[in-house]
This record gives C-alpha cells, structure tokens and sequence, in this order.
C-alpha cells in the first residue's frame, strides 16, 4: 500500500540553526517519539529503531535510513528508510523530502513529504490514509517540540560557554606578575556541544494521538461534505 503524507511544523528558532540541527542524525534522530539511534554503517547509513504502541499492541520496526541528498544552500534533504517489524508482521519503506524555509519572525517552518509504501499485515493499519496523514502530523509536531528544547538546550550551552571564555580582569593582572615563571599547559575551553547522552527510548504510545487524528479525519470528512473550512 503506497501513501503520500504531506505534512508541516514551525521551530521557533533560526532556519540556519534548525537546518545544522536537522541534518546531525545522532542529535536530531532521538527527538523523532519512539526512534531509536544505533551504529552508522560503512556506506554512510545508520541501524535503528522505531517503536509504537497501539494499545495492546506494540510495533517493532528495524531497519536503516541515510541522507540520500542533501541540499545546503536550498535547504533541502531527502531521507531514505526501511524497516521490518521485528515478529514478521510485515514493513515500511519510505523517501522522505524536507524543506527548510524562513517563517519571518525568526522562526522556521518545515515542510515534510513522505512518500511510503506499507506491506504485509502493517499495511492493514494504513488502510485510512487520512488518519494516517493526521497522525503523521501529532508525531511531527512532537518531534518539533523535542527539537525545540535540543536547541535552546543548545543555546543555553553556547552562552555559558562564551561566558566561561570571557577574559577576567584580576586573572589577567596576576598572569602579568608571574610572566617570568613558566606557564603550565592550559587546555582551551570546549566550546563545540557535546552530543546528549542517549535517553532510554520509550515506545511511542499512539493511543492518544490516533484518537486525535481521528477526530481530526472525522472533521475533515464533513469539512469537505458540507464545503466548510476548518479553523485550526
């Protein structure tokens, strides 16, 4: 069963800094509800992850993704995945095309589409390809709630590093005084972010959001039979 799933959200930060947020995979891949990041293989793509509760049931994808292109003046990226449930139960393969542009207001908006191809029993879930755009969407715009706190987590490191490495005055005066004795090695401050440490991955309870996305499929349906628009 193939599916196209159009879909968006808004950062409020920088399109510069979303987009070098973006394209780090082991830095933004862990904020994505229910992935898990593991090793990068020599071609350049990486194992993981991806985990989703339905209730009851719970779905064990594994497979591999990569950047298959990569845009940096455009800010534009392709991303290739696949992935098998764990129990045989069948697979996805998706391409998935996102775009980075300037929302005004020093925020960014993200524009993803996804092109996926479902089979075996997994396809059965995707039977209504509105609910699935709509869950889509609630995962998304998770996914840019966590981005958003890894970035101003960022943030909140890049200034308190550049406050670590402002000169201090008395400091300075008492290096003046000791000119003649050796200096012992000083290490330079760290100032590039270390990567987080990896957070336990909980698996993605759907439950909710596809309650969600379906009300919302239920008011899109009869937005379209009676020609009202929907106000978000």
């Amino acid at each position: 069963m193939a599916i196209t799933i159009r879909s968006s959200f808004t950062v409020d930060a920088p399109p510069s800094d979303v987009w070098k947020t973006m394209i780090d995979i082991e830095r933004s891949a862990p904020c994505f509800p229910g992935a898990e990041l593991k090793e990068q293989q020599p071609d350049g793509s990486y194992k993981g992850g991806f985990t989703v509760k339905l209730g009851p049931l719970t779905l064990k994808f594994a497979g591999k993704f990569k950047i298959a292109e990569q845009n940096d003046a455009e800010r534009t990226v392709v991303v290739s995945a696949s992935g098998t449930d764990t129990k045989g139960r069948g697979g996805a393969d998706a391409q998935i095309n996102a775009v980075v542009t300037d929302a005004g207001g020093g925020k960014t908006r993200v524009d993803v589409v996804s092109d996926v191809n479902l089979s075996g029993t997994v396809a059965q879930y995707g039977r209504g390809a509105g609910m699935i755009e709509a869950l889509s969407q609630q995962m998304l715009n998770q996914f840019a709630k966590n981005l958003a706190a890894l970035m101003e987590a960022d943030a909140a490191h890049a200034a308190q590093a550049a406050q670590a490495a402002e000169p201090n005055p008395a400091s300075e005066q008492g290096a003046t005084n000791t000119a003649a004795e050796p200096d012992a090695p000083r290490q330079a401050t760290e100032t590039r972010r270390p990567p987080p440490a990896p957070a336990p991955v909980a698996p993605l309870d759907a439950g909710a959001l596809v309650r969600k996305a379906m009300w919302q499929s239920i008011r899109n349906f009869f937005a379209r039979l009676f020609g009202v628009k929907q106000h978000h």
